[in-house]
């Protein structure tokens, strides 16, 4: 069996996210959630963002933990995540995110999460390092190969338009035929954790489908092709 993914443009734990991260909890049977903030810097930051979490997920009644720094306490930290149900990943620096997963034995909880029927929601950097591309905005920007668990598809979060430096990077970059996200903050999408089946916009606006000229506004759904 195979999870669900949630790429989220950014404004986690906020008012607007509460009917989409409901759903996600649901989906998840209630729990537990497991909050891994590791796109924040060591101390205040990261610190700051799980308790976010934690609050957010608590008061729409879950069973939630916030995770151990991986860089201060490594088993504590793997112990934790891979408990959860539903996994969240919230925002920061995508490349301090994505180095953490790819050296420190979390990618592989996330994966193990997904293969076993977990949920795993990503936003902004979250859902940014999840796909197979992403952009680095303080290498250049550049872009580079993320965790892959989204194939064919790479985010860019907090979407209202331009970014022109970002998606020139993008076009120099990514493969013909990769699903360019445009995710506003408070919205999402919602995909199989395998890449198969549908792709089914969530939150409060619409997801552009760069390149194609369309948005997949909130409820809809879509068979997912990259």
């Amino acid at each position: 069996m195979t999870g669900l993914v949630c790429l989220q443009g950014g404004g986690e734990f906020s008012v607007g996210c509460r009917e989409m991260d409901a759903d996600l909890l649901a989906r998840a049977g209630g729990g537990p959630v497991v909050v891994s903030a590791l796109a924040g810097a060591v101390g205040r930051e990261h610190d700051t963002a799980n308790a976010n979490g934690v609050w957010h997920f608590s008061a729409l009644g879950a069973d939630v933990v916030a995770a151990p720094d991986v860089r201060l306490d490594p088993e504590g930290a793997l112990a934790a995540l891979r408990r959860a149900r539903l996994l969240v990943l919230p925002g920061g620096s995508p490349s301090r995110l994505l180095e953490l997963l790819q050296t420190t034995g979390v990618g592989d909880v996330v994966r193990e999460v997904l293969a076993a029927g977990g949920v795993v929601s990503g936003s902004s950097a979250g859902a940014m390092v999840l796909c197979a591309w992403t952009v680095l905005p303080d290498r250049g920007p550049s872009v580079v190969p993320g965790l892959g668990v989204v194939a064919g598809a790479l985010v860019l979060p907090h979407w209202s338009g331009g970014r022109a430096d970002w998606l020139r990077a993008v076009d120099d970059a990514v493969p013909a035929g990769t699903c360019l996200l445009g995710i506003p903050e408070e919205s999402g999408v919602l995909l199989d954790g395998d890449g198969d089946g549908d792709v089914v916009a969530v939150g409060r606006s619409g997801t552009e489908l760069l390149g194609q000229g369309r948005v997949l506004e909130p409820g809809a759904r879509e068979p997912w092709t990259t």
